[in-house]
């Protein structure tokens, strides 16, 4: 059962986020999406998609001031927030000795500074209200050895487990809970073309992983703060 009343959703056109919002919408959750500017078109499309049900603002995520005008403004519209799902990613697979500096950057820039700073307005205002649940998608092999090619992907999303464990810490005296899943590949259109020789079967389901992602961000679930979880479906 959901009991999660109002949420904020970051990077709102991903495909986890569209299966985070139709699932939410469709059991009486208020939302506030984010997205990037440029998407005005895509925004209104999602507005009258789940009309009254949905709010779609745009701004940049790794900007510290436009992130604050944004929290403030999903306040505003939400008042009291139970939930944020953090869905910002992007991937490559590169040597160290190869990738271009301003490649690592970018990793950074969307896998790890987006959460953080984006992410820590959302909890201080949870930390101001005295409660909420805030969720990230991190990867399942930041928890394991990581191979060659992978070290600058799983780089960025290592920092981000720090960021998600020690903000939890933080959160306790305040009932704010912070974590992460960890995934192994996604079943996305851009991850079949990426892979084609691979086999889709064995990779997350979108849909399965936001079902746990809000299964877990579920008010009654307090008890849970600083975890990574992995999920790994049939890839071992």
């Amino acid at each position: 059962m959901n009991s999660i009343n109002t949420a904020i959703i970051a990077s709102c056109f991903s495909v986890t986020a569209q299966q985070l919002i139709k699932k939410l919408t469709a059991t009486g959750t208020h939302i506030v999406a984010i997205g990037r500017i440029g998407d005005e078109n895509r925004a209104k499309d999602l507005e009258r998609k789940y009309s009254g049900k949905i709010t779609v603002l745009l701004g940049d995520l790794t900007d510290e001031q436009q992130s604050q005008t944004l929290v403030a403004k999903a306040a505003d519209i939400l008042g009291h927030v139970d939930a944020y799902f953090h869905c910002s990613g992007i991937y490559t697979w590169s040597y160290w000795k190869d990738i271009d500096v301003n490649k690592v950057v970018d990793l950074f820039n969307v896998n790890f500074m987006t959460a953080f700073i984006f992410g820590r307005e959302v909890f201080k205002l949870m930390e101001a209200q005295g409660d909420g649940c805030l969720m990230f998608v991190s990867a399942r092999d930041t928890v394991r050895n990581i191979p060659a090619g992978f070290g600058p992907y799983m780089a960025s999303k290592i920092a981000l487990n720090a960021f998600v464990e020690s903000l939890a810490a933080e959160g306790a005296s305040s009932n704010v809970c912070v974590n992460a899943v960890l995934p192994t590949i996604v079943d996305t259109a851009i991850n079949r073309e990426a892979m084609p020789d691979a086999d889709p079967a064995t990779w997350v389901h979108p849909s399965d992983l936001a079902d746990l992602m809000i299964d877990l961000s579920q008010p009654n679930k307090s008890y849970l703060s600083g975890a990574l979880i992995t999920v790994n479906n049939k890839l071992h």
